[in-house]
């Protein structure tokens, strides 16, 4: 077995390792959900304070549509290296696929048609009985059936976010993916302060998009930004 597919496998195993642990704290400490929501909530106006907050409003609309010009950027860049108008000699031959694939299958089908549509159908924050609305609080990876489509778990703002951790396979760079899972992390912050979230929603999110990426980075052959070797 060679060093790189060992180092490969020894990702994967703790990156298992993680998620399960991230599995089984919220199974066994769903408050921790409602703990957290709690501190953005005002009881006597029955609000998110920060719902409304200029910062958190521009966060949150420039990242529900950030993914169509990353798409359409993404093919026109195809294009033009495909027929020679970009010069892109410095990069894997199936860079532009890669990126367009984690990017379809990751925030795109995974998160928002698969988790979100087709899972839990969990209430979020502001619509559950805790913080003024009308539906049961229910933990994550327990079915609840209160929402048939767009539900809590899990979010979409921060898996668009945690997207950007893709950078650090491609320039194979420890900052890069820190910096994208920054991003995700702000995106995912001011959907819990909104009262859009969960904080499982938003870990949740970060670990389908890093295993879509992971996944698609070994079939397509880039380093994990992770490695000992990389800046």
């Amino acid at each position: 077995m060679s060093n790189t597919s060992l180092f490969t496998r020894l990702k994967g195993f703790r990156a298992l390792i993680l998620f399960l642990i991230c599995v089984a704290v919220f199974m066994c400490f769903p408050q921790i959900d409602l703990f957290v929501a709690g501190l953005f909530y005002d009881a006597p106006s029955q609000s998110f304070i920060y719902k409304n907050q200029l910062l958190i409003q521009f966060f949150y609309r420039l990242f529900a549509y950030i993914q169509i010009p990353v798409l359409l950027g993404l093919i026109v860049a195809g294009l033009l290296i495909k027929f020679k108008k970009l010069n892109f000699k410095h990069y894997k031959k199936w860079t532009i696929t890669f990126l367009l694939i984690a990017l379809i299958l990751g925030p795109g089908l995974l998160v928002n048609t698969v988790l979100k549509n087709n899972s839990i159908g969990r209430a979020r924050p502001a619509q559950v009985d805790n913080f003024g609305g009308h539906q049961t609080f229910t933990p994550a990876f327990v079915y609840s059936g209160a929402c048939s489509k767009n539900c809590s778990f899990v979010s979409g703002h921060a898996a668009m976010g945690f997207y950007f951790m893709i950078l650090g396979w491609l320039f194979t760079s420890r900052r890069a993916f820190w910096g994208g899972c920054l991003v995700g992390v702000v995106l995912g912050f001011t959907r819990i302060v909104q009262g859009g979230h969960f904080l499982s929603d938003v870990i949740f999110a970060f670990w389908a998009v890093y295993f879509t990426i992971w996944g698609l980075a070994v079939l397509f052959g880039f380093k994990h930004p992770l490695d000992d070797k990389s800046s």
